[in-house]
């Protein structure tokens, strides 16, 4: 049988995978027969192949759903009613009350310290943002660790140590920024308090407000996990709230026992 002179009368059989198939029958041609046996069975191993790959992106797609502590039952989704959503959420907006006062509290212990230097209260702000973000970094890294099951088996001692040391770096370069802005304000401002005494502590505060917010941006989650909570949903408040505490009790501390 001719093949060249088959494929120019006859389009590609699809069955074949595009492998001509020239005879009518399978007793004409011998090695034709012996090449369809092959293209057979490899469609054959590709549908296994296939099958067995779909089944296994459907599991993983389940292990994802789960992973960070989504469950089917009680998942706040895109298409999740209002009301459902408003039962997942609310309650943590409940204690992110609660937790918030924790840190008004903080504060208000060092109010004559804030009233003796008003500098400090224009850069609580700024020190409080500063380590959030920081914090926010790190959760976003263990909650997609978690998701592609990264963390799954292993030690999160290595990630808690990058992540302190990233605090560390980044609250060392963004504290100078904000030292010297403090420096600047301070000098402006009427005060008894040193402006480089005031820029120190800022320094100081913003490297330690970072580390701990690093910290806490990894023990969050996975401590949340492990309690069988959601993750996504209640991390952020635990992690701000740590934030707060650490960021300006640590400032408002050193100002008064440094500066006054």
């Amino acid at each position: 049988c001719s093949l060249s002179a088959w494929t120019r009368k006859r389009p590609r059989a699809p069955e074949t995978f595009g492998v001509p198939w020239p005879c009518r029958g399978r007793s004409r041609c011998a090695g034709h027969a012996e090449d369809l046996d092959g293209v057979t069975q490899a469609g054959a191993i590709r549908a296994q192949v296939g099958n067995r790959l779909r089944g296994l992106f459907d599991a993983r797609g389940v292990a994802l759903r789960g992973a960070v502590g989504f469950r089917d039952a009680a998942a706040d989704r895109v298409d999740t009613g209002v009301l459902a959503a408003f039962k997942l959420r609310h309650p943590w907006l409940q204690l992110n009350l609660l937790t918030a006062f924790v840190a008004a509290f903080v504060v208000s212990m060092f109010e004559g310290t804030i009233a003796q230097v008003v500098a400090l209260a224009a850069f609580l702000p700024v020190l409080a943002g500063q380590a959030g973000n920081t914090g926010c970094q790190a959760q976003a890294i263990t909650l997609r660790g978690l998701t592609l099951g990264h963390l799954k088996g292993q030690s999160a001692a290595p990630l808690l140590r990058k992540e302190a040391a990233l605090g560390a770096i980044n609250g060392l370069l963004t504290g100078v920024v904000a030292g010297i802005a403090m420096w600047i304000f301070a000098s402006q401002s009427s005060g008894d308090a040193e402006p480089w005494r005031l820029a120190l502590v800022v320094l100081v505060a913003m490297v330690g407000s970072c580390v701990a917010s690093g910290i806490a941006g990894v023990l969050v989650p996975l401590t949340l996990k492990r309690l069988g909570a959601d993750p996504a949903t209640a991390s952020t408040i635990f992690l701000t709230t740590a934030t707060d505490v650490v960021g300006m009790g640590m400032m408002l501390f050193l100002a008064t026992s440094f500066v006054l």
